[in-house]
């Protein structure tokens, strides 16, 4: 049986406008939530993506320092590779003019250096090692092994002319206590003639230290 409407048109009509405007509320309801559920989701990726963002800073900043820290250690393995050359060609990083300084300091009175050289020359320098036993069985039957290595000093070669052999002999004292000096050799002492006088030239040689 059909249900028959007996109300007015108007009364029909302001009925279907509630109806659709109770609609349209819901649905810009739903509408509204939806927008302040994806804006919560979307403001937590933001604050994700701000600490991530954060944590790429910190992490690039910690990269930079190390690549400064690198550039400064590469800086400074530059310089000691340099200095190891110089050591390995020359024997010595001592400055000449310290060695000439030293000199004049350790001279007595009366000496006159008439002649100095400075040669670079190989040396070969003993080293112990153990056995193969090693330490702990060292025995008379297991006795140590040497072995030669090859390095290069800065020898010095003196000459000079004293009154007498008491100032030659107090020179080299002087250069044997010298912490500059090793290895201080007497070459020669002669008589000689120095500008009508009666002389004692002389030859040391000795290495500058490492």
């Amino acid at each position: 049986m059909d249900k028959i409407d007996f109300l007015p048109e108007r009364i029909r009509d302001q009925r279907a406008k509630r109806k659709r405007l109770v609609r349209e509320v819901c649905l810009l309801t739903v509408c509204a939530g939806g927008l302040l559920l994806l804006a919560h989701v979307r403001r937590g990726q933001v604050r994700t993506a701000a600490a991530e963002m954060d944590v790429l800073d910190a992490r690039a900043e910690n990269l930079r320092q190390q690549l400064e820290t690198r550039k400064e250690l590469e800086r400074q393995q530059a310089e000691l590779t340099v200095v190891r050359r110089i050591e390995e060609d020359l024997g010595s990083r001592i400055n000449i003019l310290d060695v000439l300084a030293e000199l004049q300091r350790v001279a007595p009175e009366g000496i006159l250096l008439t002649s100095l050289s400075v040669e670079t020359m190989e040396v070969r320098l003993e080293i112990q090692r153990a056995s193969v036993r090693g330490r702990r069985a060292r025995s008379a039957d297991s006795p140590a092994k040497n072995e030669e290595t090859v390095i290069k000093r800065v020898r010095l070669m003196i000459t000079g002319l004293s009154p007498a052999d008491v100032e030659v002999a107090n020179f080299i004292g002087q250069l044997s206590s010298s912490p500059l000096f090793e290895d201080v050799n007497m070459g020669y002492a002669r008589n000689v003639s120095f500008r009508g006088r009666q002389a004692r030239e002389f030859q040391t040689s000795c290495y500058i230290a490492r």
